[in-house]
């Protein structure tokens, strides 16, 4: 059986893996959407919809016809949505997955992760104001001060996390997934990161 060439190789795995991570990002984000919404119901005594209902939302959303207002503007409109999906999607394949290692590792790290998770909120923000909309405009100003809520904390905890690192004598290395997965992260982030990280998950 011919093999195929290193280069051919590695490329058919990063395509097939960062396939995979997709999908396994949609359905798993989709599935913990469901679960969200059915606990909020059940804490207002209601019974909610059912856990699949974001689904059936999302094949609803794609028969829709793609309605663009007048004053938008075509190109920021049509592409935000766009980037913030593979920003998204960018985030996965620099994550371990359970028992599997990230599929880019050696490439990024907390730094880079931080800003991919800041561009699907840019992108909702870009889209709200090339919509020419009023009311776009409004929810984009809204996105933007939530924004400005939970990205210091997370921004706290990355720096508590990298700061303990490179206390410990890793210097600029501190920030790559190698170095923090390789040690308990949450007996060195402090006070520091842990009020973040609590912050973080109320906002």
């Amino acid at each position: 059986m011919m093999s195929l060439p290193y280069e051919v190789e590695i490329l058919l795995r990063a395509t097939l893996g960062t396939l995979a991570v997709g999908i396994f990002a949609v359905v798993f984000g989709l599935i913990l959407k469901g679960i969200d919404r059915k606990v909020h119901a059940r804490m207002q005594m209601r019974i909610g919809p059912p856990v699949i209902q974001p689904f059936r939302d999302i094949k609803k959303l794609l028969h829709k016809q793609t309605i663009i207002p007048e004053n938008a503007v075509r190109s920021i409109y049509n592409n935000a949505p766009i980037l913030a999906f593979a920003a998204a999607i960018a985030v996965m394949v620099y994550l371990p997955l359970g028992p599997f290692s990230p599929l880019l590792a050696e490439g990024g790290d907390l730094i880079l992760v931080l800003y991919l998770l800041i561009i699907p909120s840019l992108a909702m923000v870009a889209g709200g104001f090339a919509s020419g909309s009023p009311y776009a405009t409004v929810g984009a100003q809204r996105e933007m001060v939530l924004m400005m809520s939970y990205e210091l904390p997370l921004a706290s905890v990355v720096v508590a996390v990298a700061w303990k690192m490179s206390s410990l004598g890793f210097g600029s290395s501190a920030f790559t997934f190698p170095v923090i997965m390789s040690f308990p992260v949450w007996e060195h982030v402090g006070a520091v990161g842990a009020i973040g990280a609590i912050l973080l998950l109320i906002t």
